[in-house]
């Protein structure tokens, strides 16, 4: 996965809302949830007005939805929760096989993404890295990602034409520059010679000046009006 957050013992578990109706599947997901201290499992929905219900009674850290299935149409899922305000991260499960639909939920709102065959470890790993603030790739999904992004070729376009970037300060610009091109927090603070605290605030800062919740989401953003030549390195 493009990005690991590196955690500490948590105080409280990670609240987890599930939409997903296979039944091997969800047992997977309980049992999961069952053996990790830090993450409980608020409820399981099998439709999207169950999931929006979920959300509004127990305000769960992370959303877990299930792509494959034709119950729902995931980009509408996740514009429902990124509608809400201030709601929990998205981890959505995909197959190995994907096309634009993800870079579309990362449009929508997705903070991170879980090939259906991951193991539950991967899954967990996910969830807890969303649940800090990291974007979570697979590696074969990033390099699919960054050919679609390529091959679309954005014409370039000047910071000052973009009211959102231009409005980051030059530190945020340098800072937004290396997490695009995959670094962590704790790399961008060694490069910078900064501390993690700091480096923290100034992502904090620069997702709220771009109207986006998660780095995958600002540098697809960026990118789509042309401010950046694209991502490098190996993910987001």
């Amino acid at each position: 996965m493009s990005q690991m957050a590196a955690t500490g013992a948590r105080t409280r578990p990670i609240r987890i809302a599930v939409l997903a109706r296979r039944p091997l599947l969800v047992t997977a997901l309980r049992a999961l949830m069952a053996a990790e201290a830090e993450l409980e499992a608020v409820g399981v929905a099998d439709s999207r007005p169950q999931l929006l219900r979920l959300l509004d009674e127990q305000e769960p850290r992370v959303v877990l939805i299930d792509d494959s299935d034709p119950g729902w149409e995931t980009g509408d899922i996740l514009r429902a929760v990124v509608a809400r305000g201030g709601g929990p991260a998205a981890v959505v499960l995909v197959d190995r096989c994907v096309d634009e639909t993800a870079l579309e939920h990362l449009r929508a709102g997705a903070d991170g993404f879980v090939l259906h065959d991951a193991a539950l470890s991967e899954i967990a790993t996910a969830i807890r890295a969303v649940s800090d603030g990291y974007a979570v790739l697979p590696p074969p999904l990033t390099r699919r990602l960054v050919d679609l992004l390529v091959r679309r070729g954005p014409a370039q376009v000047a910071v000052e034409q973009v009211p959102q970037v231009a409005t980051l300060t030059s530190r945020e610009r340098e800072i937004f520059d290396l997490i695009a091109a995959g670094m962590s927090n704790s790399e961008v603070a060694q490069e910078l010679v900064l501390s993690e605290k700091t480096v923290k605030f100034h992502v904090s800062n620069l997702l709220r000046k771009l109207g986006v919740r998660s780095r995958a989401q600002a540098i697809v953003r960026a990118w789509d009006r042309g401010v950046l030549a694209g991502p490098r390195g190996g993910g987001f």
